[in-house]
């Protein structure tokens, strides 16, 4: 058995399709089937069975794919460390992100990272967070910068840094005096607004809301369109504290003195079944690292 071997398993489970793994692994097709009966001869066990023109996995094979992908993984995470130590590293990394964070956030990181490694490469797209873990998902993705899912098994999500849910009024709003409120100021008010809920801060803002027995009349999808309506018509819009809300001159931030900073985490995400290059292990070490921002 030698790693060649693992990786060639590793990608036929992966693919289910001879053929099609045999052209990602850049070998033949006859190579890869001498590679596969190979092992199974040295294991005693088939690893794969026909499905049509498709393999599946066995029994057998699941459970060895269990044993292959993490020690690969672990194969990978070394040879990350040891060329850490060269400040030898090098390649590309994609990374989907929601847009709040496009501004001074990720890029920070991006260009503290590449400081130190010059060698490394990045491409950058921004989504909705269920958008993101959805590329993550498909290996679309290497890293997502997302709000976090659950009830996806095969995504890791790690978090690193946190929004302020913040309430905003126009600045000529003189019925509040201070820069905060209790959540419940905004009870039995019918002039709120918020996010949607149907994307992840919407879900998370309305299930604070709902608590406090607080309605929101209106629903938008980003701090954009909230911020816009209060400018112009005023009101009190529930939101994330984001640069977007930077371009408005007339809008007024409250804290919410009762909400507590972790009500909205950010997290990096990524696929626990996919094989990261070795710069990609050394970027999500680099963040948990050096770029924490989490509230105490």
């Amino acid at each position: 058995m030698n790693l060649s071997q693992l990786y060639y398993f590793q990608k036929l489970a992966e693919i289910q399709h001879y053929s099609t793994a045999a052209k990602e692994l850049h070998i033949s097709q006859p190579a890869l089937s001498s590679a596969i009966s190979s092992l199974e001869s040295e294991l005693y066990v088939p690893l794969f069975q026909k499905c049509g023109r498709n393999v599946k996995l066995t029994d057998y094979g699941k459970e060895f794919y269990s044993y292959v992908t993490k020690s690969l993984r672990y194969i990978e995470q070394g040879s990350a460390i040891m060329q850490e130590y060269s400040n030898h590293i090098s390649g590309t990394i994609s990374i989907g992100c929601i847009p709040t964070l496009l501004n001074d956030y990720l890029p920070g990181i991006i260009h503290d990272y590449q400081e130190k490694y010059e060698s490394s490469n990045f491409e950058v797209f921004h989504g909705m967070s269920k958008d993101v873990v959805e590329g993550v998902l498909s290996k679309k993705y290497d890293i997502g910068i997302c709000s976090k899912i659950d009830d996806i098994p095969d995504l890791v999500f790690v978090p690193i840094s946190y929004q302020e849910i913040i309430t905003i009024c126009r600045d000529d709003d003189k019925s509040i005096i201070g820069d905060s409120i209790p959540i419940s100021y905004l009870k039995g008010r019918d002039d709120i607004i918020t996010y949607r809920t149907n994307i992840q801060i919407g879900k998370t803002i309305s299930s604070v809301l709902k608590k406090n027995n607080i309605d929101a009349t209106q629903k938008y999808d980003d701090e954009i369109s909230i911020a816009g309506i209060i400018s112009k018509f005023g009101g009190f819009g529930v939101c994330a504290n984001t640069s977007f809300l930077d371009q408005f001159n007339n809008i007024r931030r409250l804290h919410i003195s009762d909400l507590p900073l972790s009500t909205r985490l950010i997290y990096m995400c990524y696929n626990k079944t996919a094989l990261h290059p070795s710069i990609v292990e050394s970027f999500m070490n680099f963040i948990v690292i050096n770029k924490l921002n989490l509230p105490e």
